[in-house]
């Protein structure tokens, strides 16, 4: 696509201006913090474990003196994580940057898309400034880590757009752009992308289109197509790992929906709540007013169409989450980003209202805006900026690198974690891998020699070597420890 031919120069300028406020909430120091505990690091193990080996992991014992703990998660989004290690090496930024890569990708496709539909290019701008404002998606499990949440989101709107297109149009390109966004959000979060069927089919029976699309041979070949290559992996998997889909259908689909897996035991409401008043506020309070929007006579039938099918979609999706017995707050990633597109469907017609208003007037609603808009841009970026570990085991990035920086002399030690300690054992292969003379281990048990290093940022490890062994400490930064140590008591 020519951006010359599809944008003049005040347009351009509006782009690149626009591409520098992305950078600094999406790019910007995007390494700085350590590998998250748990879902970031299980993502980035097995894209390590991919990276090196060439095969799907499925089991994180996989690597050496790491707990059992089954992985069931479908590789799509991590083929990308794989390439950009292949790129980057073993390190944050690799991991983290196909899910900035894949959001920044979908604004695009989001802008070009309003300028080809509506003629609003500007339009596609606001789904974006919506997205890196909108608080809840910019934190962990969401659009600056390595977890997979931010780009399911993604695949779901850009398939949802398509969907919209095929209906009106009936046009076969349209209909493979669904089908391979569909397969890429089903291949990344399973079946919980069904999620988006009860939408879409409310919005096919609102429009009376229900009959031409159960005639289309194109549609029937493309659900078989998804059902088809989602099956033909699950039996693939499960003939090389046997059980692999009773864990994945008990634990990871089903058994969540219907069972609470501690700690998410959260009521009904939560997600209504969560949204509303913590990290969807403002934008949530809008939606109901854009929603309506669809049912006024004098819009245009393909802005009503827009409203109404993403509206639907978000009302059943947050609807079926609610009364799924596990709660996580990163299952609402398609509420952000489905609500981020019906704000930029919402702006048209305000603008358009706009245009008829006096000018000073004009200028007081955007001064408004801007200044609401500006202050949560200035909360994301800050707190990107000044984030820091989260948890005790997240904190061996940091404490790694300072010690490799004020010891390089201690590059053989091992690290004493009780925990799950992916994030402990990423940095293990990092440093060992890509780093010339690291010889770095993980122990279980407090059992040592005399002479030997050991780390560790786990309160309770610290205390219970303290009561057996004499040790020199080395190098000490908040509950995380270098040890030498000299004797057994």
């Amino acid at each position: 696509m020519n951006i010359k031919n599809n944008f003049g120069k005040g347009e351009l300028v509006m782009l690149c201006l626009f591409c520098v406020v992305l950078y600094f909430a999406v790019f910007h120091q995007l390494e700085q913090v350590p590998i998250h505990s748990w879902d970031e690091s299980l993502f980035s193990l097995r894209a390590v474990y991919m990276h090196l080996y060439g095969g799907y992991m499925y089991d994180f014992n996989f690597f050496p003196d790491m707990v059992d703990h089954q992985n069931t998660k479908l590789p799509f989004t991590t083929f990308f994580q794989v390439l950009s290690l292949k790129i980057f090496g073993i390190n944050e930024l690799a991991i983290r940057l196909p899910t900035s890569l894949i959001y920044i990708f979908t604004v695009f496709y989001v802008l070009f898309h309003f300028k080809n539909r509506f003629d609003v290019p500007w339009a596609g701008y606001v789904f974006g400034l919506v997205g890196i404002t909108t608080i809840g998606f910019v934190e962990p499990h969401f659009l600056r880590s390595g977890d997979q949440d931010a780009p399911y989101a993604c695949y779901l709107v850009l398939a949802t757009i398509a969907f919209i297109d095929y209906i009106e149009t009936r046009k076969t390109k349209p209909l493979l752009v669904f089908t391979f966004f569909s397969l890429a959000a089903l291949l990344t979060k399973n079946l919980l992308c069904g999620l988006l069927v009860p939408g879409l089919l409310m919005f096919v029976l609102l429009t009376r289109q229900l009959i031409p699309t159960l005639k289309d041979y194109r549609f029937w070949l493309a659900s078989f197509t998804l059902v088809g290559i989602y099956v033909g992996l699950i039996y693939y998997y499960e003939l090389q790992q046997p059980g692999f889909f009773d864990r994945m259908w008990n634990y990871e689909l089903f058994g969540r929906y219907t069972k609470t897996i501690a700690p998410h035991n959260l009521p009904p409401l939560f997600y209504l709540e969560f949204l509303a008043f913590k990290k969807m506020t403002p934008y949530f309070f809008m939606l109901p007013v854009i929603f309506l929007l669809a049912f006024r006579e004098d819009q245009s039938p393909k802005l009503k169409n827009s409203i109404l099918c993403f509206g639907l979609v978000a009302i059943c999706y947050l609807f079926f989450i609610s009364l799924s017995k596990t709660k996580t707050t990163w299952y609402v990633a398609p509420i952000f980003l489905f609500g981020a597109y019906l704000m930029a469907l919402g702006s048209v017609p305000f603008f358009n209202y706009l245009k008829e208003q006096p000018r000073r007037d004009i200028m007081a609603i955007l001064v408004g805006i801007f200044i609401v808009w500006g202050s949560l841009y200035a909360k994301v970026v800050f707190k990107n900026l000044t984030a820091e570990p989260i948890l005790k085991d997240e904190r061996y990035g940091w404490f790694m690198k300072k010690v490799s920086e004020e010891y390089p002399q201690y590059k053989k030690y091992a690290i004493v974690e009780t925990g799950f300690a992916g994030s402990a054992v990423f940095y293990r292969e990092q440093y060992n891998r890509e780093k010339e003379g690291f010889d770095i281990s993980l122990k279980r048990k407090f059992v040592y020699e005399d002479n030997q290093i050991i780390m560790t940022c786990q309160p309770n490890v610290f205390k219970s070597t303290k009561q057996q062994y004499n040790f020199q400490v080395i190098k000490e930064w908040e509950t995380c420890k270098l040890l030498k140590i000299i004797s057994k008591k």
